[in-house]
């Protein structure tokens, strides 16, 4: 189905980037095409959850003291974080929601990824690389959770 706009949420599962001009949109009942670049689907959702992608980034940054693919919080009170395939500017670049990857494995030297609800997904990146990304994304959701503890 396409649709106009998107925000994500706490159903969306992928971003993915089928082209410099469209997205297609993974929620765990339902698939989207948009006519949006994937980095800028995650511009506007940032916005609708009241900060910037560049606002977001830096957090990141700053919490986990990296610089290239980084994850980002969407919104916190919902846990929603994503992280890349690629880093942000690669116009290839897709973005994964950690909380509803439910396993993840090597295919034929990419990588298999199966959603919570059964969907899944074939990346064209290398295993040891989204590993090294959900991990990433894992300890920024760790570094969150003991922040939002301490309040």
């Amino acid at each position: 189905m396409e649709i106009d706009s998107y925000e994500i949420n706490k159903n969306t599962c992928a971003v993915l980037n089928i082209n410099n001009q469209v997205s297609k949109i993974i929620e765990k009942d339902n698939d989207y095409l948009l006519e949006k670049k994937s980095f800028e689907v995650m511009e506007d959702s940032c916005a609708y959850y009241g900060s910037t992608f560049e606002g977001r980034i830096k957090g990141t940054k700053k919490m986990l003291g990296s610089n290239y693919k980084l994850p980002i919080i969407i919104e916190e009170t919902n846990d929603i974080i994503f992280f890349p395939t690629n880093g942000a500017s690669n116009e290839s670049c897709s973005w994964i929601s950690l909380n509803q990857v439910d396993k993840y494995e090597n295919y034929k030297g990419y990588t298999k990824v199966t959603f919570i609800g059964g969907k899944s997904i074939i990346l064209k990146m290398p295993y040891s690389s989204f590993e090294m990304q959900l991990l990433r994304a894992s300890r920024l959701q760790i570094l969150l959770s003991k922040r939002v503890d301490m309040e």
